[in-house]
């Protein structure tokens, strides 16, 4: 009799033993996968603060260059992607053209009254990114100026997380050589070179340049 309740009093304790050894590795195994944290997922997208869009006019026969930028602009329809062609790929724009800037406020005046001033719905030049195409380089864009609107190819580049433009338009394709001829009256002694002739150019350059973020989820 005494061996018979030495015997159940051991397999009861043994029983009691491996329960709560049980208990503690299912325990143990819910405290490591409650550490386990999910791997962030990280996209790049667009960043207003680190884009400029410039342009550059002509002027003399020695075609002299003088640059300017927008101190304004709106882009929209931007994506958080991996490459900066699919972050643009549907980009759209809208530039005001009185908040150009050439460090000049005599010459911005004039800019904005005599070259814009005499072009038709010319408050915003308007665009939007048709397509990229990486194997030429170029990316295809749809501008709006003087309510004409045309189709036109920069070239661009990729260097780490910077995208650049480049590229030039004739304005008379906009039908704006009213602007123009406003422009070189009002600026007739300024852009006048060593040979005294007066000039302004109707081709403008086009620079613009973003650095795009990281944005991680």
């Amino acid at each position: 009799m005494k061996k018979l309740i030495l015997s159940i009093s051991t397999t009861v304790f043994l029983a009691s033993c491996g329960g709560e050894t049980t208990s503690n590795k299912s325990q143990t195994i819910a405290n490591d996968t409650s550490k386990v944290e999910t791997p962030q997922v990280c996209k790049k997208g667009y960043d207003k603060d680190a884009t400029e869009i410039a342009f550059g006019g002509f002027k003399t026969t020695e075609k002299k260059e003088v640059k300017g930028f927008f101190k304004q602009f709106t882009v929209k329809s931007t994506k958080v992607a991996d490459t900066p062609e699919e972050i643009f790929g549907n980009a759209e724009f809208s530039i005001p053209v009185n908040y150009l800037e050439t460090n000049d406020l005599g010459r911005n005046r004039r800019i904005r009254d005599e070259y814009f001033g005499n072009m038709e719905a010319t408050e915003n030049i308007t665009g939007k990114v048709i397509a990229f195409n990486p194997d030429s380089n170029q990316v295809q864009i749809e501008l709006t100026l003087n309510s004409v609107t045309k189709e036109i190819d920069l070239n661009y580049s990729v260097n780490g997380d910077t995208i650049a433009l480049a590229g030039s338009i004739d304005i008379l394709d906009f039908n704006a050589s009213a602007g123009l001829e406003a422009l070189n009256k009002a600026c007739e002694a300024l852009h006048k070179g060593p040979d005294g002739v007066s000039k302004t150019w109707s081709d403008v350059n086009l620079y613009i340049s973003s650095v795009i973020k990281e944005t991680c989820k």
